[in-house]
């Protein structure tokens, strides 16, 4: 048995007794993990603030190989999140990018690339203001590609065209679009050029820049629609995120 010590970030958790539960962790140097915090739901547990979804944390546990639910020994908590808790919008929205990780990433494959970005995206959520589910689409594009599957936005899949002003049909399984030409052929999903735009240029942006975009009705629901469609054909068993139908719920 090893005792390990890393940083993670807390993507969901569930009772397990009465006094304790189950954490599914994000770590920065072991990828998911699935840690059992004895004594967590106890009036004076050691680990108050540390076991709730979003929580940041500096973390220990005990490692055993032949079991698929390790022990956590310590934690000490980085960030909380506080702004995130406070509305139901930010959380909504932290917790479905927490949700999309707990279902499309495999137990213990580090990937330390992908958890800075989920503590960049919770950080940026916790102090931004503005169009906040831009934030999301921003995690969902780059998650697309540190997953190995980044679809093309700007060009024709068939004559390799430029999309352009005209947009597109999308094909999720073929991981792009068609043009207009090309697309009055085979089909797809109709797809607005100005859509295309935003995701594109969600490609090259900062983080921080996301919250700026002010889409209308129409174009959210396209994107909508498109990552709902690409998670669910590239991941399996991939269903809607919850935590998303909650968002749209309260009017996001």
């Amino acid at each position: 048995m090893a005792i390990l010590k890393t940083e993670g970030v807390v993507l969901r958790g569930w009772r397990l007794s009465e006094t304790s539960k189950i954490l599914s962790v994000f770590t920065r140097d072991h990828g998911k993990i699935r840690v059992v915090a004895k004594g967590a739901l106890g009036p004076k547990s050691k680990f108050r603030g540390c076991v709730e979804s979003l929580a940041h944390i500096d973390m220990i546990y005990y490692d055993k190989r032949t079991r698929d639910l390790q022990l956590l020994s310590q934690t000490d908590l980085k960030d909380g999140h506080i702004r995130i808790l406070g509305n139901t919008a930010r959380t909504a929205l932290g917790l479905a990018a927490c949700e999309l990780l707990d279902k499309a990433v495999l137990a213990e494959e580090p990937n330390p690339a992908l958890f800075d970005m989920i503590v960049r995206y919770l950080g940026t959520m916790n102090e931004a203001d503005g169009f906040l589910e831009g934030c999301l689409w921003y995690f969902e594009g780059h998650f697309i590609g540190m997953m190995g599957y980044q679809p093309t936005w700007d060009r024709c899949l068939d004559c390799g065209g430029s999309l352009g002003a005209g947009g597109g049909f999308f094909l999720p399984v073929n991981g792009g679009l068609l043009c207009r030409e090309c697309g009055s052929r085979r089909g797809g999903l109709r797809i607005e050029g100005e859509t295309l735009e935003i995701l594109f240029w969600l490609q090259g942006a900062a983080l921080e820049e996301a919250s700026r975009l002010n889409p209308p009705s129409g174009l959210k629901a396209e994107i909508r629609k498109m990552f709902d469609l690409y998670f669910r054909t590239h991941i399996e068993h991939m269903r809607p995120l919850k935590s998303l139908a909650v968002y749209y719920g309260i009017g996001g």
